[in-house]
C-alpha cells in the first residue's frame, strides 16, 4: 500500500460506528449497574418482608380466631367456617414459604418473580381476610362492630407495617383489604359505614405515605451500601496493589503488638517465611533482624516501642536492621487503630525502604573525608586530625610529626604510559604506605602525586626516621600498574610537632619546605625541616616562577663547546650548553634551574627551544661538523621526543646525522617499553646518540645491550683523576677497550691540561672536549673559533707524561647534575 494511503483521515463511518460502540458500552454499564441495584434492592425488601412475617401472620392468625369467636350469628356459621379455614390455610402457607428461606440462611438472590409472588399473595390474603369482617360490620351489633372495624384497622396497620419494603405489595394488601367496605358500603349504606369508611381512607393515606418514605429508605440505603461497597472495594484494590506494586510496604499489628495480616512483599522483604511472621511480634522480629549492629542501632527498636507505648501516631521513625547479611534501614510511619469506643485495636503503618537513600548518606559522608581513588584519608580530613593530634600534644614528649611526600616524575608515568596506569600506581603506592606505617598513623592523599602521613605518638627523630625509611624502603621495588612494571622514587619532607609548628599550617608548610629540600638536593630521600629551607624554597619558587618567562623574554641562550678529534685535531662539532641570564640573579648555573624545570614540567618546552636553536645554528657551519644535544630523562619518556626531532631537523635543513642526542644513564632507571622504542624512533630519523657520564651513576652493561649506541662520553671526573689514580686509568682504559669492542666512538668530557689528553689518547680515545680546546662559546663566535683553529691554533700535547700510582681514584659517589 501506498505510504499516502496509510496517513488518510479516519472516514466518518468508521467515527461513528467507534461513537455507536462507545455508547453503547456506557449503556451496558448502566444497565448493568442498574441491574446489580434492583438485584440488591429486591434481596433487601424480601429480607425486610421475611424478617416481620412470623409476628404479622401470629397476628393476623390471632385476629381470625378471635372473629371467629366473638362474632356468631352475624353471619352463616357454614361461610364463617370456610373463612376461617381459608385464611389459616394462607397463614400455614406463608408460614412455610418462611421456613424454607430460614433454611437458606437467610441468603441468595430474589428474583422479580419472587416478588411478583408476594404481590400477588399479598393481595388475595387482603382480599380473602377483608371480606367476611367487611361483611360483618352491617349485620353487626355495637359490641361486635367495634370488634370488627378495630380487627380490621388492626390488620391494615400490620401490612402496611410488614410490606412497607415492598410498596407493590403494600398497595396490593391495602386495596385488597379496602375492598370489602368498598362493597359493604355499596350494598347497604349508611351513615355509620360512610365516616367508617373516611377514617379507613385517612388511615389508609397515612399507610400509603409511609410505605413511600420507606420505599425511599430502603432504595437509599441499599444504594449507599452499595457505594460503600464499591468504594471499600476500590480502596481494597488500591490497597492490595500498593501493597504488591508500591514502593512502600503496609505492615498492622494487634492490641498486643503481633503481626496480623502480613502481606507477601513484606515477608520477602523481612527475609521470613510468611507463616513464620504471622502473630509474632514486631518488636522480637525486628530484635532478630539487628544482631550484629552496634548500641546505637540497636537503640532504633527501643524508641519505636516508646512510641508504640505512648500511644501517639509517629512518623520516619528510622530503623536499621540486617536482612540476608544485607544492610537495611526502614523508616516507619503508623497510627494507632480504635474501635468505635475508642478503645485501640492496635496499629497499622507503612514501612519504606531508604537503603538507598542512606547508603547515599553515608557515601557523601565518607567523600567528604576520604579520596575516591585510593580510599585515604583526603587533604580536609587530614587536617582535622593533625589539628587534632596537635591538641592532645600537650607536651614534647607527646609530640608526632607529619610527613609530606611526592613521587617524582609521577607525569612521566601519566604523559607515556596513560592516567589509567597512573591512578593504578597511586592505589599501588596507597597500599605499601599504609602498610608501611604503624597502626595508629595515618596517611592521607593531598592530591595529585602528593600523600601525607601523620604519626601520632612519635617524638624521638630515630622512630620517625625508621618509619620514614620503612617507606622509602617499601617503594624501591616497581609498582606493578595494569600490567606495566613502573619504577617509584619518593621523596619525603618531615615536621616535627610542636617543635616545627605549632598550627596545621605551619607545620604543612615546614613539611612542604623538607619536601622540596629533598627534591632539589637528594631526590628519593628524606629530609627533616630546618630553618634554612625557607630560603632555599622560596628561591626555588622564584627560579620555577621566572623561569617560565625566560625563553619569552629571550634571556636563555646556547654556549657551544667544540670536540676536537685526537688524532688529527681537527674539530668535529660542538656541544650546545643552556645558559640563562637572570635579570636579578645575574648567571644562574644549569645545575640549578634544570632541576627546578624537571620538576615543573617546564623542561619539554625548554628542550624543544634548545633543539630548535640547535639545529638552526648548527646548519650554517660547515658540513659535516655535528652538534650534540643534551636530553632530559623526562624528554625521553615524552612521547613527542622523535617527532620534536623531526620538527626540528626539518626546519632547519640539518642532515639527520650531524645532530648527536646525548642521554644519560638515569634514562633506565625508569626504562619502560616506551623508553627503548623510543630511541630506536630516533635511530631511524637518523640521528647519532651518545650515552653522557658514563660510569658514575646507575651504570650497567645490560642496556648497552639493549640498545646500540654510537657514541660513549667518559665523565670528566675519570679524566680529573686520569694523571693521578692508577685505577681511574684502568676504569678509563676499561670503557675505551669496551666502546671499541661495541664499535662505538669515545669522548672524553672536562679535558683541561695536555697531560690528559696525551694519556687519553694513548689509551685509544677518539674525541676531547673542554678547557684545554675552548670554554663554552656563543654562537655568534663558533665561526671565528673554527678560523683560528684552522691556522693550527691548537694545543700540543707533551712528549712524556709523568703519571701518579694513587691506589684509589677521588671518584664523586653520585651522578652529577644534567648539563643543557
Amino acid at each position: 500500500m501506498p505510504a499516502s494511503h496509510s496517513t488518510r483521515p479516519v472516514p466518518s463511518t468508521s467515527r461513528r460506528r467507534t461513537g455507536e460502540r462507545r455508547r453503547a458500552d456506557r449503556r451496558s454499564s448502566v444497565q448493568t449497574s442498574d441491574e446489580a441495584l434492583a438485584a440488591r434492592l429486591r434481596a433487601r425488601q424480601h429480607l425486610a418482608v421475611m424478617r416481620h412475617l412470623p409476628l404479622a401472620a401470629g397476628t393476623a392468625l390471632a385476629s381470625t380466631l378471635v372473629i371467629a369467636a366473638f362474632t356468631p350469628g352475624v353471619t352463616a356459621d357454614t361461610g364463617l367456617l370456610v373463612w376461617l379455614v381459608s385464611v389459616v390455610t394462607l397463614l400455614l402457607i406463608h408460614g412455610r414459604h418462611w421456613w424454607q428461606w430460614r433454611q437458606r440462611r437467610q441468603a441468595g438472590r430474589v428474583s422479580t418473580r419472587t416478588l411478583t409472588a408476594l404481590i400477588a399473595h399479598a393481595g388475595v390474603f387482603a382480599t380473602l381476610w377483608g371480606a367476611v369482617p367487611g361483611w360483618m360490620l352491617a349485620q353487626a351489633n355495637a359490641g361486635q362492630h367495634a370488634l370488627l372495624a378495630g380487627s380490621l384497622t388492626g390488620m391494615l396497620c400490620i401490612g402496611g407495617v410488614t410490606l412497607a419494603a415492598v410498596p407493590a405489595a403494600a398497595y396490593a394488601y391495602l386495596g385488597g383489604l379496602s375492598l370489602s367496605l368498598i362493597v359493604s358500603q355499596f350494598m347497604q349504606p349508611s351513615a355509620q359505614l360512610g365516616a367508617g369508611a373516611v377514617q379507613w381512607a385517612g388511615c389508609a393515606a397515612v399507610m400509603v405515605g409511609g410505605v413511600l418514605m420507606m420505599s425511599r429508605t430502603v432504595r437509599a440505603r441499599v444504594q449507599a451500601e452499595m457505594q460503600a461497597e464499591h468504594q471499600g472495594q476500590l480502596i481494597g484494590l488500591l490497597l492490595r496493589d500498593f501493597g504488591e506494586q508500591g514502593s512502600d510496604l503496609l505492615w498492622q499489628i494487634d492490641e498486643r503488638g503481633c503481626l496480623s495480616q502480613v502481606s507477601r512483599r513484606l515477608a520477602d522483604a523481612l527475609g521470613r517465611p510468611l507463616a513464620e511472621l504471622q502473630g509474632r511480634p514486631l518488636l522480637e522480629v525486628l530484635t532478630e533482624l539487628q544482631q550484629g549492629l552496634s548500641d546505637i542501632d540497636r537503640d532504633a527498636t527501643q524508641m519505636l516501642q516508646t512510641c508504640l507505648i505512648e500511644g501517639q501516631p509517629f512518623r520516619d521513625v528510622l530503623m536499621p536492621m540486617r536482612v540476608k547479611g544485607q544492610p537495611r534501614w526502614w523508616s516507619l510511619t503508623a497510627k494507632p487503630l480504635v474501635n468505635e469506643r475508642g478503645v485501640a485495636m492496635g496499629w497499622r503503618g507503612v514501612a519504606r525502604d531508604v537503603t538507598q537513600a542512606r547508603m547515599a548518606d553515608r557515601r557523601m559522608a565518607w567523600l567528604a573525608h576520604f579520596d575516591t581513588l585510593t580510599g585515604l584519608t583526603n587533604r580536609a580530613h587530614f587536617r582535622v586530625l593533625l589539628e587534632a593530634a596537635l591538641q592532645q600534644a600537650r607536651s614534647p614528649e607527646q609530640g608526632g610529626a607529619v610527613m609530606c611526600l611526592d613521587l617524582d616524575h609521577f607525569k612521566t608515568v601519566n604523559d607515556t604510559l596513560g592516567h589509567p596506569t597512573g591512578d593504578a600506581l597511586l592505589v599501588e603506592v596507597a597500599r605499601r604506605l599504609k602498610a608501611a606505617v604503624g597502626p595508629g598513623d595515618v596517611v592521607g592523599r593531598l592530591g595529585g602525586d602528593e600523600f601525607a602521613v601523620l604519626l601520632r605518638n612519635a617524638a624521638d627523630v630515630q622512630q620517625i626516621s625508621a618509619t620514614a625509611q620503612r617507606i622509602l624502603d617499601a617503594l624501591r621495588e616497581p609498582c606493578a600498574a595494569l600490567g606495566a612494571q613502573v619504577p617509584v622514587r619518593l621523596s619525603i619532607g618531615i615536621a616535627r610537632f610542636a617543635q616545627d609548628g605549632a598550627s596545621v599550617d605551619e607545620l604543612m608548610q615546614h613539611a612542604d619546605l623538607a619536601l622540596y629540600d629533598a627534591k632539589a638536593s637528594a631526590p628519593g630521600s628524606m629530609k627533616f625541616f630546618a630553618p634554612r629551607m625557607g630560603e632555599q624554597v622560596r628561591r626555588r619558587l622564584v627560579l620555577e616562577r621566572d623561569l617560565r618567562e625566560a625563553i619569552d623574554k629571550q634571556q636563555l641562550s646556547l654556549h657551544y663547546q667544540p670536540k676536537v678529534d685526537l688524532q688529527t685535531w681537527e674539530v668535529t662539532g660542538f656541544e650546545a650548553l643552556l645558559r640563562w641570564r637572570h635579570p636579578e640573579h645575574g648567571n644562574i648555573p644549569p645545575s640549578e634551574f634544570i632541576p627546578v624545570a624537571e620538576d615543573s614540567g617546564l623542561i619539554l618546552p625548554i628542550g624543544e627551544w634548545v633543539l630548535t636553536q640547535a639545529c638552526q645554528q648548527a646548519a650554517r657551519w660547515p658540513a659535516p661538523m655535528q652538534v650534540a644535544i643534551n636530553i632530559s630523562p623526562v624528554q625521553v619518556m615524552a612521547q613527542n621526543l622523535p617527532e620534536a626531532v623531526g620538527r626540528a631537523l626539518k626546519a632547519s635543513g640539518l642532515a639527520p646525522r650531524r645532530l648527536e642526542l646525548e642521554i644519560t644513564e638515569s634514562v633506565f632507571i625508569n626504562e619502560t617499553r616506551g623508553t627503548v622504542d623510543r630511541l630506536h624512533a630516533l635511530r631511524k630519523v637518523g640521528v647519532q646518540i651518545a650515552l653522557d657520564d658514563f660510569g658514575t651513576g646507575y651504570s650497567s652493561l645490560a642496556y648497552l645491550r639493549r640498545f646500540p649506541f654510537d657514541t660513549l662520553k667518559i665523565d670528566r671526573a675519570f679524566v680529573r683523576e686520569v694523571l693521578l689514580s692508577r685505577d681511574a686509568r684502568a676504569i678509563v682504559r676499561n670503557i675505551l677497550a669496551l666502546a671499541k669492542s661495541l664499535r662505538m666512538s669515545t669522548v672524553a668530557e672536562g679535558v683541561e691540561e695536555p697531560a690528559q689528553a696525551s694519556v687519553l689518547g694513548n689509551e685509544g680515545c677518539d674525541l676531547v672536549q673542554g678547557f684545554l680546546v675552548s670554554r663554552p662559546m656563543p654562537a655568534d663566535e663558533v665561526t671565528g673559533f673554527l678560523l683560528d683553529w684552522a691556522k693550527c691554533r691548537h694545543p700540543q700535547p707533551p712528549r712524556e707524561v709523568v703519571l701518579a700510582n694513587t691506589d684509589v681514584a677521588a671518584l664523586p659517589l653520585t651522578q652529577p647534575a644534567m648539563d643543557l
